[in-house]
């Protein structure tokens, strides 16, 4: 199983929940757990969490940075990116700051969107003050990884 794990910038570092270390010490040597990262940028905070819990779980993962180019410039490259990564998903779990759960917007928000355009499941979290989630959203039509991604 390949799984799309991405954070918010704005989550401070360390605040990977304890819902997220469940969900990966239950993965398997087979699964492999996909990171965004920028192009000219260091990992984010909440991405190099994921990395670092991986690394200690001793889990394959990798990252994927936009390839911009003259026909995919900047900003479009991560859009690109985003779709690219979530053609290849076969779940996706994301984790975004109260403010935009209820905003609605943000770059995790838009792998949201991309996911449930592709129809795969998601499931997104609001990550409050030490690591205490809420689901706010989800999509697992089939019930797929419902029994895999425990409840907040």
């Amino acid at each position: 199983m390949k799984v799309v794990i991405a954070g918010s910038r704005r989550l401070p570092r360390g605040q990977a929940p304890r819902l997220l270390i469940r969900f990966l010490a239950a993965l398997s040597d087979d699964d492999r757990v996909m990171v965004r990262k920028g192009a000219t940028t260091q990992m984010g905070r909440f991405e190099a969490d994921v990395v670092n819990l991986c690394e200690v779980l001793h889990l394959d993962w990798d990252y994927w940075t936009p390839q911009p180019s003259e026909k995919n410039p900047g900003r479009v490259s991560v859009f690109i990116r985003d779709i690219e990564m979530i053609d290849k998903a076969d779940l996706v779990l994301l984790f975004i700051t109260p403010e935009e759960a209820e905003s609605g917007y943000s770059g995790t928000m838009h792998l949201m969107d991309k996911a449930l355009d592709a129809g795969r499941p998601v499931y997104a979290y609001s990550v409050y003050e030490r690591g205490k989630v809420e689901l706010v959203g989800d999509y697992d039509p089939d019930h797929l990884y419902a029994s895999m991604v425990p409840a907040p």
